[in-house]
């Protein structure tokens, strides 16, 4: 993935996808339903019912982030829509849709973000005129062939809700957390093959 020049324009509609990265690490977290239904569950009943509600809730978030990206990627619908009248969200919390909010409905349109253990959390916060503050959760997206971090994420809807007919893109550069050195990333990888190997030989056996 590239990333957009400085002066591009983007024209209405503007369609936003989950980045490959981002599926391709939830749809390999999903792989972790299995060994913690069969490994973590009986650990879990020995520790008590504390444990085991704890151990299902994090079964079903996995499946929920699954269930959003094979969503997402079955219907090859955006997950952020940008047009001159408003902007489109994927949903799949409560059902499968597409949120649509107009601008003339928005108060104002922000970012917060989150740190949680050294994890980032990067909300899109949106105050409507009528109704409940809207704060969804984004990560990098996907524009065409190109990248954008959160903040332009942000940075385009704000700029969209002004009413430009068109948006001239600037880079805005992120300093992001590091979680893990590039050794340890190789050596996570390899944690993680390690255990597909053992749990498949494992259900072969």
């Amino acid at each position: 993935m590239q990333k957009l020049k400085k002066g591009q324009v983007l024209k209405y509609p503007i369609d936003l996808y989950l980045s490959n990265k981002h599926m391709l690490s939830i749809l390999t977290l999903g792989l972790l339903i299995f060994p913690l239904y069969f490994y973590g569950i009986p650990i879990a009943k020995d520790e008590g019912w504390f444990y085991i509600i704890i151990m299902w809730l994090s079964m079903i978030l996995i499946v929920v982030a699954v269930f959003t990206i094979l969503f997402a990627f079955i219907t090859g619908k955006p997950a952020f829509q940008i047009t001159d009248k408003g902007i489109t969200i994927l949903q799949v919390l409560r059902r499968p849709q597409q949120r649509y909010l107009l601008w003339q409905d928005i108060e104002c349109i922000g970012i917060d973000r989150r740190v949680i253990k050294r994890h980032e959390i990067w909300l899109l916060v949106i105050q409507p005129k009528l109704g409940k503050l809207i704060q969804y959760p984004i990560r990098s997206m996907r524009y065409k062939d190109s990248i954008l971090n959160e903040v332009e994420v942000v940075h385009l809807v704000q700029l969209a809700s002004e009413g430009r007919s068109a948006i001239h893109y600037e880079p805005i550069e992120m300093e992001r957390i590091k979680l893990i050195s590039p050794k340890g990333k190789w050596l996570l990888f390899a944690l993680v093959l390690l255990c597909i190997v053992f749990y498949l030989f494992f259900i072969i056996k």
